[in-house]
């Protein structure tokens, strides 16, 4: 299960040649320095397997005003040299601060996919509650650690800090996302019961994107 009520979650990319400086800085400066805040719980990095994204990242938290309280705000507003050197380097970032709408599960996978949607409008009721029910569904399966529904929180996802400035950064809205111990599992789990044709029966509007990823790193206060 997931630590909090709340996550802070990012796709980005980082060209290969800068990915020993992007590790430097992401490993032990801005991961050990996001879960010593207070309200932050665990930290993790993935890397692409199969994904539109190199990088996923997911924080997890007590709830959204951690996200947005002043100890997050004075961080984020005032970034080291090393940030400010390295954050050129990350592109095409997707990010959200979104609201735990259910979490089932073991423990942490060693691989994880995502979706990115949007729920058809008028039909938002019903396909929440279909995610809420097939996330505790494959959660019971003995190779998925962890099924996840979260829904991104827009004003909070959209305040802006110093350390994000000329960083154009897209929103994401419902999230969905799955561990496993291996990429067949997720894949197969999604298949069973979040392909695109399901997903469209219970009122999903377009714009799916979905994404594997394996593991990097995890860290905790």
């Amino acid at each position: 299960m997931l630590l909090g009520n709340a996550v802070m979650i990012n796709w980005s990319d980082v060209a290969p040649e800068h990915r020993s400086a992007y590790y430097e800085w992401h490993s032990r400066e801005h991961m050990i320095g996001r879960v010593a805040i207070p309200g932050f719980k665990r930290g993790r990095r993935y890397i692409a397997a199969q994904a539109s994204r190199d990088f996923l990242v997911c924080y997890e938290v007590e709830d959204v005003s951690v996200l947005t309280s002043k100890a997050y705000l004075d961080k984020a507003n005032a970034p080291s040299a090393l940030t400010q050197r390295t954050t050129s380097y990350v592109r095409n970032a997707t990010r959200g601060l979104a609201r735990v709408r259910c979490s089932f599960g073991i423990g942490t996978g060693g691989f994880a996919l995502t979706l990115r949607f949007d729920p058809e409008t008028g039909h938002e009721e019903a396909l929440g509650r279909y995610l809420e029910d097939v996330s505790g569904m494959l959660a019971k399966d003995p190779e998925i650690t962890g099924a996840h529904f979260c829904a991104a929180d827009r004003d909070a996802s959209s305040v802006a800090t110093a350390e994000r400035q000329g960083r154009p950064t897209a929103i994401p809205n419902w999230i969905v996302l799955l561990e496993g111990v291996s990429l067949d599992t997720v894949n197969a789990a999604c298949d069973r019961k979040l392909a695109i044709n399901d997903l469209r029966r219970q009122g999903w509007a377009k714009n799916i994107e979905r994404d594997t990823y394996q593991l990097q790193i995890m860290v905790m206060p």
